[in-house]
């Protein structure tokens, strides 16, 4: 389904560059993960909405706020499983599986739903997972993102593999991450601010199950799946909304400018720098 925001379509309007959304971005063209390759990715089970998420502290686990809220209300913990050290979260055999019912779920207070940039960031409190080879939590970047640069990160999660069909089991996708109004086309200035945009790659990108997960560059998490959108004059049809198709962008939402909040919870999260962004210095 494809979302439309009225408030950001008058925003741009005079640019024409008006954004149709689609709320559950998937990851198109990756390639099979095995156990302990990925060892922080937790899948996240409610009985309306999957996600991915990541382990970035052992209580703490860090997603997109659009996987806890439904009309406006945050979802109850108690309806949401956490599960780690697995590739298939259907797999209940698993020697390596570790679960986990939510224990707390604190959303963005800026939260919005159904509009692009805006605080699209969650935290999840859990008993502690137990550290082993396979489950395991990742730091958190806490250093300015290089604007107008080509990064190479790697993206991952439980999300289709092809649209509209159903997948059990993690992926991992090389990806290029950029800050730039190239390729994060659309946006207005204070948007791109707080996203990360990934540069298109054939038949590749995100899709439905991977919103939450993980952008992973140099070791660190740096972003958290937000949404994919096209430009209004763009699109043409549902095919333009295909996973991995040229029209749309796959955004990110950028941790650092929110490292403050979320170390109001974990206090084990690196402070926010002075920027956010830097130059690219030659």
């Amino acid at each position: 389904m494809i979302y439309v925001n009225y408030k950001f379509y008058l925003l741009l309007i005079l640019s024409w560059a008006i954004v149709c959304k689609s709320r559950k971005p998937r990851l198109a063209g990756g390639y099979p993960a095995r156990i302990g390759d990925f060892p922080y990715l937790v899948a996240s089970m409610h009985p309306e909405i999957r996600c991915t998420a990541t382990l970035i502290n052992p209580p703490w686990i860090i997603g997109a706020a659009h996987c806890y809220v439904i009309d406006g209300q945050v979802v109850n913990p108690n309806d949401v499983l956490l599960i780690a050290g697995v590739v298939d979260f259907f797999d209940g055999s698993s020697s390596s599986r570790q679960s986990r019912t939510a224990k707390q779920i604190f959303v963005h207070p800026n939260f919005e739903e159904i509009k692009i940039s805006e605080a699209d960031i969650s935290l999840v409190r859990v008993d502690d997972f137990e550290i082993t080879p396979s489950v395991s939590p990742i730091p958190i970047s806490g250093k300015p993102f290089v604007v107008n640069t080509d990064v190479p990160c790697t993206a991952s999660g439980w999300g289709d593999t092809v649209f509209s069909r159903s997948n059990s089991k993690l992926h991992t996708l090389k990806v290029i991450a950029v800050q730039s109004k190239k390729v994060c086309h659309g946006l207005s200035p204070n948007e791109r601010r707080k996203m990360l945009c990934l540069r298109w790659d054939q038949g590749k990108g995100l899709c439905d199950g991977d919103s939450g997960g993980p952008l992973v560059c140099n070791g660190e998490l740096v972003g958290v799946a937000h949404q994919v959108y096209i430009e209004k004059y763009k699109y043409k049809g549902p095919q333009d909304m295909e996973c991995g198709s040229s029209s749309i962008v796959h955004t990110y939402m950028y941790v650092c400018p929110y490292l403050n909040w979320i170390r109001h919870y974990d206090e084990e999260a690196p402070p926010k720098p002075d920027k956010c962004f830097t130059l690219n210095v030659r």
